[in-house]
Order: C-alpha cells, then structure tokens, then sequence
C-alpha cells in the first residue's frame, strides 16, 4: 500500500537550463508516437494490464512501532483492517477488470498470502527473537488462489506464469486490543495469536492469446528498506518477475508474417521509506532485466511518476521515474490510478499515478486507460475493487 499520499512537492526553478531538462525528461517520458521506424501494417499488437491488488491493510502500525508491545497493537490495526477490506468479495470485480482488458499478459502486485498460528508461540524469525517461535502455516486467506477462482467462475482463462516471494514477516497480534486476552509467551502484551504476511509478485498469462512464451526469471532487489522495530530490524524485500515472449504479426498478401520478440517485466518498488531507495531498486532493474537488445514491456507499481502524472508528492518521490526515463523507457500507461485512502469512501478518486507501462524502444500505445474507478464496480459491501486502479494499454510492437 502507498503511503504518504497527501504530502507536498516543490515548484521546479525557473532557470533556462532546468526548464530545458525539464523539457527533454518529458520528451522521453512521452510515448513515442512519432517514431513509425520497425512499425506498419501487419506489425503484432499486444495487450498488457498491471494491477495491484492491495493487500488489505496499511502495514505502517506494525513497521514503524517505536517497539515489540506497540508493534503488537500495530498487528492487531492490520489484521482487522486486512479482515474488514475482504479480498473474497474484492476479487470479483478484480476478475471482471481483467476479462474485460482481454490482456495477453498482466503484471500483478500485493498478491498477499495471510496465515494465521494459533495460540502464539511469539511470532517468527526474523521478527521475533524468542527460541522455538515457528512460522505460521495456516492459510487464512491466499490472494491468488482466490483470484484465480474468481477468474474461472466468469470463463477467463488465465495461467500463472511466473511468482516471486518477497516480503515475509509475522508478528504476534492483538486482535481484541486486550492484553487480559493473550497467549504463549507474550500474552502479557496481548498476543491473540500470530499472523504472517507474504508479498508476492505474479504475471499471469491468457489462454488462447497468441503469444508465446518462453523462459521466466524472477530475483529481489539488493536495496530494501529495513525498518528497526525494538532493535529488531525487519527486512522489506521487494522483486521482480519476468518472461521471454513472442507474438507474430499478421503478414500482408503473400507475406510471410513476422515475429516480434519481447520481454515482459512486472515489479513492485518500496513505498516505504527513503525514496532513494527504489531510485536504487530502479536502477537495479535498468542493470538486470530490463537491459536486453529485445523489446522490453515494464508493468507495475513504481511509487514514482513526475509532475506530468501529478507527482512527486515529496521531493525525491521521481527519482525512480526519472531513472527509467533517463535509461530510454517511454510512458505508455493511463495516468491517475492511484490511491484510496478508504476503499468504503464512495467520492473517493484517483488523483496521481504511481502504476506505469513502460517500453522500450518505445511503442506506440494504441489505447490505455485505468480501471477500478466504476462506483458500478463496488461490491456489496460498499468496497471499492483496490485501493490502485489498474492500467490497461494496447501496444503496437515493431516488427
């Protein structure tokens, strides 16, 4: 969940030599609709969706804690949010979206695993310090199983192509906010029983599409934020997932149709913490996935845009953006999907856009727009669909 998105930004300069890069930054930030060199009749088009999910709750109480007994109530605020903002109900309309994008490929975030252990044995490594604590095995609620189910139901054939584990972490929780209630060996602090929270990356794939897809790879970032929580220090990790593809172009008369080859890249930059820190994640996927002489399609959740898109919201918030710009990625995306501050808040709105697709060389984006934003969409129980709005955009690949 992105956090801070309330907060200010500062007014550009007004010297010549930043308005200037200021100008060229737009430029390569701007889809390339100009440049028709590799395009043309008979070139493949490509549909391609990122959605992020919302994992159910601000992680904030817990993470940022001045320590184990305020961490604990933080756990409590999380797990009641995560049961009240019910992803079974949230993940039809989640499975609509995607039918109706008829997407090829889609990049998805927050693809939350909650498990549960109970009584508490206080947690788990690396959170907790305390011998014999076991991780949580318990499924309360898999994200991507329920999603998948909700897809079959309405006839969209999606596979999953690619997962990436990321941030793993369990705490005791005080879900009553008692601490005459509590089990094992915290339950003076209160702990009802122990959560455990998996964040997950997932490209999925359309059945029927014609693209075809080869080898997938998947890695965390070096550079995480790494919150101290008691002189605990909880390590974020946040990743990356990818696939080698390829659609072919439908040929003139008598042609022989030619083969466009790409890759597809989904991730999830920190929207904790400094905000070097994804600038650094960025420029990690600039070293790794993303330098191939191929096609390359970046899908996902950056916590990055620039003024264009309404951002940054606190300075340094574009260095991410600004990065992958910089590296000769083009904005191909919708602007405006994110974030809900309520998902109950019916007159709530998107109002900047942190969720992108970039390419490069840049594309030409036949159609993009954002999803989640339908008060149509709200299930019955007056939740919006994600806190993010999905973005959808039709890409004419070069041939």
């Amino acid at each position: 969940m992105d956090v801070g998105s309330e907060l200010w930004f500062t007014r550009a300069g007004r010297k010549p030599a930043l308005l200037a890069a200021a100008l060229a930054l737009l430029a390569l930030a701007s889809p390339a609709a100009a440049d028709t060199d590799g395009r043309g009749k008979g070139a493949p088009k490509l549909t391609v969706m990122t959605r992020n999910l919302f994992l159910g709750a601000d992680l904030a109480p817990a993470i940022e804690a001045s320590g184990i007994p305020q961490a604990i109530d933080g756990a409590g605020v999380i797990w009641n949010e995560f049961q009240r903002t019910r992803f079974p109900e949230r993940a039809v309309p989640l499975a609509r979206e995607i039918k109706r994008s008829k997407a090829d490929l889609v990049g998805l975030q927050e693809v939350a695993l909650w498990r549960k252990q109970a009584p508490s044995d206080g947690g788990a490594p690396p959170v907790s310090p305390l011998p014999g604590a076991t991780p949580a095995t318990v499924v309360e609620q898999d994200f991507l199983a329920i999603l998948r189910r909700a897809l079959r139901r309405i006839g969209a054939k999606y596979r999953v192509v690619v997962v990436q584990e990321e941030f793993d972490g369990e705490l005791p929780v005080d879900a009553d906010r008692s601490d005459a209630t509590g089990s094992g060996p915290l339950a003076g602090l209160g702990a009802d029983f122990d959560a455990r929270l998996t964040m997950r990356d997932v490209i999925l794939a359309r059945k029927g599409s014609k693209v075809s897809l080869g080898r997938t790879r998947k890695g965390r970032y070096e550079t995480r934020y790494e919150p101290n929580v008691g002189g605990i220090t909880i390590p974020v990790d946040r990743g990356w997932v990818s696939v080698e593809a390829r659609i072919r172009g439908q040929g003139a008369r008598g042609a022989r149709a030619r083969t466009s080859r790409f890759r597809f890249v989904g991730t999830h930059l920190e929207a904790f913490g400094d905000p070097t820190i994804r600038e650094a994640q960025a420029k990690e996927l600039i070293a790794g996935p993303l330098r191939t002489r191929k096609q390359v399609i970046l899908v996902g959740d950056l916590n990055s845009g620039i003024a264009r898109h309404n951002e940054p919201e606190r300075p340094g918030d574009d260095l991410a953006f600004r990065a992958l710009a910089a590296f000769g990625m083009k904005d191909n995306g919708a602007v405006q999907s994110c974030c809900y501050d309520d998902l109950f808040d019916p007159n709530a709105v998107f109002d900047h856009t942190v969720d992108h697709v970039l390419t490069k060389p840049g594309l030409e984006a036949k159609r993009a727009y954002v999803t989640g934003d339908d008060p149509d969409e709200r299930t019955p129980s007056g939740l919006w669909p994600s806190d993010h709005g999905g973005v959808v955009s039709r890409l004419q690949l070069r041939k």
